[in-house]
């Protein structure tokens, strides 16, 4: 897995996104806060350096597994209170094998739920409790090393997160997904949060994806609380910003994003989400103008702190927004912080432009060619007072826009671009621009744009090219492509012959009898068959209750394919070379020993097998 954090102990500010309006008013940038991006890093990491400069760290305390023991857990957490924000999370990692696969299966347990040592809601809710309270000592003892000098105290003060993944022991994926297994593992997660909450932990969340969330847990009416969640596979920090607003699948706020950073597991907190405000107000209307701002992804009511924009605007902790009195033509922003009740924090962004018409859609539009001479469209703005004077200042006589921002065209017009410019203007003397473009006679492609092959298909390979918005029948003329892809004058692609590997790609143009005209473009990917991987040898041998690197040789080894073997055991690729696979393997222990075998599937479902030992 990888990490996750909440809540007060990483209150953060969040960049803004930019956005430029029509106007050609802005919203500037507000920089990311150093302690908005750390990394996360567990037992995978111990025999490798760790992270540069962490605004935060997140430290796993298992080995992979739960009842199992991250052995460099003491050095990692040292390296987590040394990060800009010197306060650290803590992860656990989560699973529910059944009594079946899991030898540290409640047998004659009284508390917090009756269990006897059966597969059981009771039992499974035990399982995961006894799992919580073990993570939480790995966490103690790891403060206690370190030298603090409350090792509880700071354990249960620091934010901690539930890895729920598919790679885990789940009895919906051992024993195949029923009613009854999901209800199983849902327990066992709640048990988990149940026991962190009886220690004294307040701030849990959740490292899981919706995928994966939906294949383990079954949503049972008592089903688990709205707790944060933290969503991996993103990869940068622009798409782990985007990536905040992802749909939650607890109900819960999204808190932290995961990203590839420095060929590490990178992780970016998410603040409130307030979408910068751009809005409009006539000269005579400025006295009275109010707003009211809105945030999202947040925890509970949300408080607006003001940093700058008065005396002109004035922000309310509830993010009402007003103006001192009237304002004089000109462009005046608000900006500040917000933060909800769990100190989830962000920032807002209002500009008002006072006496500035700013147009409203539409501001574009599409017409066939054989349709242009009845076109029309009406222009709109917002900020004005009262009746609205257009005039315009080119476009013309192609284009004409009446004074009331009627457009229309002057008859028939040829396949092309047209825009029409000017100002508006009302009797307050608000004033504004305005710009409308409208496109005649283009037919626009559908698809099929691209498409896949084999080589040995590719000599019979056909295709039929699609547009829309003609009138009548439409004619291709080919002018790139050739001579591996062939366009008829009717759209049909075909090819010369067999083609080699590679793209390939065949454009032109389109018309129709009216007038109208575009351009397609359409690429056949040409690829060699895939073949099964094999393999030919395995170097190592597994090992009960430890984890070990195992080196399987043969073929076919791309794209980090998946290695899968018995309940019990799990298997990560770390390296893979074409003919060679390097495989973390982690076995429980006091499991029996033997010859049993590892499937390695790629990513097409291509596999292949090898037996191994366990001695």
């Amino acid at each position: 897995m990888h990490a996750l954090l909440t809540k007060s102990s990483f209150v953060v500010v969040v960049a803004a996104v930019v956005l430029v309006a029509t106007s050609g008013l802005a919203f500037p940038a507000t920089p990311i806060a150093p302690t908005s991006i750390g990394y996360d890093i567990s037992f995978p990491q111990c025999s490798e350096a760790q992270p540069p400069s962490p605004g935060f760290g997140i430290v796993g305390v298992n080995g992979g597994h739960p009842f199992s023991v991250n052995p460099c857990l003491a050095r990692e957490l040292a390296w987590a209170q040394g990060a800009v924000n010197p306060n650290p999370a803590f992860y656990a990692n989560a699973d529910n094998p059944g009594p079946t696969f899991a030898s540290d299966w409640p047998t004659s347990q009284q508390t917090p739920k009756v269990c006897s040592g059966a597969d059981s809601v009771a039992c499974s809710y035990d399982y995961g409790w006894n799992a919580a309270r073990y993570a939480f000592a790995n966490a103690v003892n790891a403060e206690r090393a370190n030298g603090s000098s409350s090792p509880t105290g700071a354990a249960i003060a620091a934010p901690w997160w539930l890895d729920v993944e598919t790679g885990n022991q789940w009895q919906t994926i051992e024993l195949g997904r029923s009613a009854a297994t999901g209800t199983y593992d849902e327990e066992a997660i709640e048990g988990m949060i149940a026991s962190f909450t009886n220690i004294g932990v307040t701030s849990l969340g959740i490292y899981s994806t919706s995928q994966q969330w939906n294949v383990i847990t079954v949503h049972t009416p008592a089903s688990l609380p709205p707790v944060p969640v933290w969503i991996p596979g993103f990869g940068s920090v622009p798409a782990a910003q985007v990536g905040c607003n992802s749909a939650s699948f607890t109900g819960g706020r999204v808190a932290l994003i995961q990203f590839g950073l420095n060929g590490y597991d990178g992780d970016y907190v998410c603040g409130l989400l307030s979408a910068p405000v751009l809005t409009a107000v006539s000269v005579a209307g400025s006295a009275s103008f109010t707003s009211q701002l809105v945030s999202t992804n947040n925890d509970g009511a949300v408080s607006y702190v003001q940093t700058s924009g008065t005396p002109q605007l004035l922000v309310s902790a509830s993010g009402l927004v007003t103006t001192s009195g009237a304002l004089p033509r000109g462009t005046y922003v608000a900006t500040g912080t917000s933060v909800d009740a769990n100190g989830n924090a962000g920032t807002f962004s209002l500009t008002l432009a006072v006496g500035k018409l700013l147009q409203g859609v539409p501001t574009s539009a599409s017409v066939k060619s054989s349709a242009s001479g009845a076109f029309n469209g009406q222009l709109s703005v917002t900020g004005n007072n009262g009746a609205v004077t257009y005039v315009q200042t080119s476009g013309t006589p192609q284009l004409l826009v009446s004074a009331s921002g009627l457009v229309t065209t002057s008859g028939v017009l040829p396949a092309g671009t047209y825009v029409a410019k000017g100002t508006a203007s009302d009797a307050s003397g608000d004033v504004g621009k305005f710009t409308f473009t409208l496109t005649v006679g283009t037919l626009v492609q559908r698809a099929p744009t691209s498409a896949f092959v084999t080589t040995t298909s590719s000599s019979t390979y056909s295709v039929q090219l699609d547009v829309g918005a003609n009138f009548g029948a439409v004619t291709y003329v080919q002018n790139r492509g050739t001579p591996n892809l062939l366009v008829s004058s009717s759209g049909l692609v075909t090819t010369s012959g067999a083609l080699a590997n590679g793209a390939y790609i065949a454009a032109g143009t389109v018309s129709d009898p009216s007038g109208d005209a575009g351009t397609f473009s359409f690429k056949l990917n040409v690829t060699t068959p895939q073949v099964a991987p094999t393999a030919t040898s395995i170097v190592g041998h597994v090992v009960a209750g430890r984890t070990v690197t195992l080196t399987i040789n043969g073929t076919g080894f791309y794209g980090r394919p998946r290695v899968t073997s018995h309940a019990g055991t799990t298997a990560v690729v770390t390296r893979d070379t074409g003919q060679v696979l390097l495989v973390r393997v982690t076995s429980r222990a006091r499991s029996r020993n033997g010859v049993f075998t590892f499937t390695i599937t790629l990513s097409d479902g291509l596999s292949c097998t090898i037996r191994y030992n366990q001695r």
